[in-house]
């Protein structure tokens, strides 16, 4: 996964989360060091069958950045944390009745 600016990863997440029901409230965005575990482990996805995306980020500012816009501008679930310097992957998904937030 190549790595991608801040505008980049917001435009790509915001047409998947229209392509996948446009409602942002019912998304969880959150950054990570560890995108697959995150996802299928912690929160629950299923890999096959529900809407999630995940996206490298060029360093751990502009992953934060782009959760921050995210929670803070279009108002989809996920919460602040400590930033660390591996958190270089922004994902979101579909909260469905089998996830975790």
């Amino acid at each position: 996964m190549a790595a991608k600016s801040r505008s980049q990863i917001i435009g790509e997440i915001e047409d998947y989360i229209d392509k996948n029901g446009g409602v942002f409230a019912q998304w969880f965005v959150g950054c990570t060091g560890a995108p697959k575990g995150m996802l299928f482990t912690q929160h629950g996805v299923k890999q096959k069958g529900d809407a999630w995306i995940a996206r490298q980020a060029k360093d751990d500012l502009d992953a934060h950045d782009v959760v921050e816009y995210f929670v803070g501008t279009k108002r989809t679930k996920g919460r602040a944390k400590e930033r660390r310097d591996t958190d270089l992957y922004v994902y979101a998904f579909k909260v469905k009745s089998h996830t975790r937030i």
